[in-house]
């Protein structure tokens, strides 16, 4: 596939991680929107494109356009910019190819299953890219393209995808949530949090060669009612913790005791 030119609509956390893997890549890209133009020139900076904060003034000669905005966001991109002769796609996870007009030629989806921070390095080509396409040659283009980023590319359409994207928020936001929350309790003991780091590290680990079910261990697992109530009542004074703590752990004991009896 030869270099492309690409228009990227978005500055944000997707958007960033996206122009580096392009431009490593040999592709350019020649400019940046955002809203926001300190962000479209922070970002224009690390790619040497042009930035710019007018819909307007985008360039008209891009090989492709890509929307890296916020879901609620798209829609307003698309009533405000004319793609019908353009290939454009754009990259969330929850909403579907039917965003785009009917008289677009070329619309896709290119959706990375990942969790991007602007400021952490990750190895894109680990990421699994979720591609379609409104028709046969625009999803080899983007096939083509997706294989030169990461070695995990996937055909997934539109209703797909929607139950991709909720297994990430429980896999992925809510466990981080709980993070936060484990590491609250250990502040408030003095305790550094990065003591919870390797137990982080291991657990996710073990589900590479285990299933969930198989690795879950822990109060809950064994019905250590002693276990749990001293948990549940060293949480009194944050009644939100305890319900979390409650429904965590009848979820995980019915779910250990159901696999038992199978």
């Amino acid at each position: 596939m030869k270099n492309i030119k690409v228009v990227l609509i978005g500055s944000g956390n997707v958007a960033t991680h996206f122009a580096l893997a392009l431009q490593k890549q040999g592709h350019e890209i020649v400019q940046i929107f955002s809203k926001n133009k300190a962000n479209a020139n922070a970002l224009s900076i690390k790619t040497s494109a042009q930035a710019t904060n007018q819909l307007s003034d985008l360039q008209d000669n891009a090989d492709l356009y890509i929307i890296s905005v916020s879901d609620k966001a798209i829609a307003d991109i698309l009533s405000s910019v004319d793609f019908s002769t353009k290939k454009v796609i754009h990259t969330a996870g929850s909403i579907p190819l039917s965003i785009f007009p009917e008289n677009i030629k070329n619309a896709g989806v290119f959706y990375p299953f990942q969790t991007f921070s602007k400021d952490r390095e990750i190895d894109f080509s680990q990421v699994p890219l979720c591609i379609e396409a409104n028709n046969s040659d625009f999803e080899k283009f983007l096939l083509n393209l997706a294989k030169q980023l990461s070695t995990n590319v996937q055909l997934i359409d539109s209703e797909k995808r929607r139950y991709l994207h909720l297994s990430g928020v429980f896999a992925c936001n809510f466990v981080n949530h709980l993070y936060d929350i484990a590491g609250n309790i250990l502040n408030q003991q003095n305790i550094d949090p990065k003591i919870i780091l390797p137990l982080i590290k291991e657990t996710a680990a073990k589900v590479e060669k285990l299933t969930p079910l198989q690795a879950q261990t822990g109060p809950a697992v064994r019905n250590d009612t002693e276990s749990l109530k001293k948990h549940i009542d060293l949480l009194t004074s944050t009644p939100e913790y305890q319900e979390i703590y409650k429904w965590f752990s009848e979820q995980i004991y019915k779910k250990s005791k159901s696999s038992i009896l199978k």
